[in-house]
């Protein structure tokens, strides 16, 4: 037993190691020597790895640069990636590639910060765009540098299984969109901290911009299914009432039930009415 505690202790660190990294990953339409020479292990943080994949000698050469912003993105999330997906697929095809699963994640800073500085630095246009609304209107023989943000990554094992199969299906579909007008293009795909509640409500789409009026189809069934009326309010007050309330109710009316009604004066022992008349 004693044993097990020291090995689960000495575990504890690793596992918060890895609590605050992102992955990285970035690969090229044609070979790219920057990438081949990219070492797979750094102790830096993203940032300045980021910096290093994108403002070297051969970023210019690329009709496009496209920068995926995953926010919430962790390594397992790709590690559970099908072989057959689309994104492993784009990995095992290109020539180039590199993999970095563990990257100290750095605050204050983005990817459209580096898109403004490559842009800058090669003269590119820059286009912002998120997968599956409508797409980026890159033009052939123009340089462009693409910020990809995706939506923000949440939620237990099982459910991000499913919701990153949904966000690289979009991402596969834009990417092949953009090669069609860039042949050759450099992507990074890279995790980041995960959005704050308020910003995460600013990047979800807004629910009328989605759904049409004639699109919402009402709940059938009874009344229980078209209206919400057992609230949780609703149910704390039954129960108070049922379990509180009535018992104290019943304990008061049966407490004055058993309260007796004053005592009669009794006469005094021997006497008798009949003789005080006589007398």
């Amino acid at each position: 037993m004693a044993g097990r505690v020291v090995l689960f202790a000495s575990l504890i660190p690793f596992a918060f190691a890895f609590s605050d990294t992102v992955p990285i990953v970035a690969w090229s339409s044609h070979p790219s020597k920057s990438l081949d020479a990219f070492p797979s292990t750094h102790s830096t943080h993203s940032i300045p790895i980021l910096e290093s994949l994108l403002l070297n000698d051969d970023v210019c050469e690329y009709d496009a640069v496209v920068l995926v912003d995953q926010p919430g993105l962790h390594a397992s999330d790709l590690r559970a990636l099908s072989p057959s997906s689309p994104l492993t697929t784009l990995l095992s095809r290109s020539p180039s590639s590199v993999q970095l699963p563990y990257i100290s994640r750095t605050a204050g800073s983005s990817v459209h910060d580096l898109a403004d500085r490559i842009s800058s630095r090669c003269g590119s246009r820059v286009l912002s765009s998120m997968p599956g609304q409508g797409g980026v209107a890159a033009v052939r023989g123009a340089k462009h540098v693409v910020c990809l943000s995706m939506m923000d990554l949440q939620g237990t094992a099982g459910r991000r299984k499913a919701v990153v199969a949904d966000h690289e299906s979009s991402l596969a579909h834009e990417l092949d969109a953009i090669a069609s007008a860039a042949p050759t293009h450099l992507v990074v795909f890279a995790g980041s901290s995960a959005l704050a509640p308020r910003d995460r409500r600013r990047a979800e789409p807004a629910l009328g911009a989605l759904q049409q009026p004639g699109d919402v189809v009402p709940p059938t069934g009874g009344v229980l299914k078209r209206y919400q009326l057992l609230t949780p309010g609703l149910i704390t007050s039954l129960l108070v009432a049922f379990f509180i309330l009535l018992p104290g109710v019943f304990f008061g009316v049966s407490a004055l039930a058993s309260i007796q009604s004053p005592l009669r004066v009794e006469a005094p022992k021997g006497f008798s009415a009949q003789d005080k008349k006589t007398q």
